[in-house]
């Protein structure tokens, strides 16, 4: 062996130093890659609803419209009462179905529902798709919504058209269910 030629000892250790650290470089990169892609559990988009009792509406929702519980009630108190411009606690309750997410926020001081019309600027309905109209409206009566019978239509043709009709959750927000014929 030469003197410029390194002995196995010297490749060795050379090697462990390498190894050890990309080793490194690794647990590094795999720990930023764990912190951003933690998941969210808070689904987003989602669409905020006031309601004035947070486990009917939650029951209204997952029972009659089949959305699912998403298990992430929780209470927040007063840590949101700047954003949400009230000093009332808040508890909150998150429903899917879907794309769709609904936060269900419920304050302890509530004010009444206020009707809106669908000619009114602002948000004027949610609509749910159904493979049929006739189980989810018996639903939707059993867990305190409102079927509007008035709204009941056919529209297009077999094929290409919906059943559809109004209904209103408990707390009065207006809610298309539609069904494919």
């Amino acid at each position: 062996m030469t003197a410029s030629s390194p002995t196995g000892v010297q490749r060795r250790t050379f090697m462990g130093s390498i190894m050890a650290g990309l080793a490194l470089i690794g647990a590094a990169t795999a720990r930023k890659a764990r912190a951003a892609e933690a998941p969210n559990p808070v689904p987003s988009p989602r669409l905020g609803l006031c309601v004035a009792d947070l486990q009917k509406s939650v029951d209204f929702y997952t029972k009659a419209l089949g959305f699912k519980d998403l298990g992430l009630a929780q209470s927040v108190g007063k840590a949101l009462a700047v954003q949400a411009q009230t000093d009332s606690p808040l508890n909150v309750a998150f429903v899917q179905r879907g794309g769709l997410a609904i936060e269900l926020l419920h304050f302890a001081e509530h004010k009444k529902a206020v009707h809106h019309p669908m000619d009114q600027p602002g948000l004027t309905n949610l609509t749910i798709a159904l493979d049929n109209l006739e189980p989810a409206v018996s639903l939707v009566k059993q867990y305190g919504g409102t079927i509007v019978e008035k709204t009941r239509a056919r529209f297009g043709v077999p094929g290409n058209g919906a059943d559809i009709v109004f209904c209103e959750d408990p707390d009065g927000v207006r809610i298309g269910l539609e069904a494919v014929i």
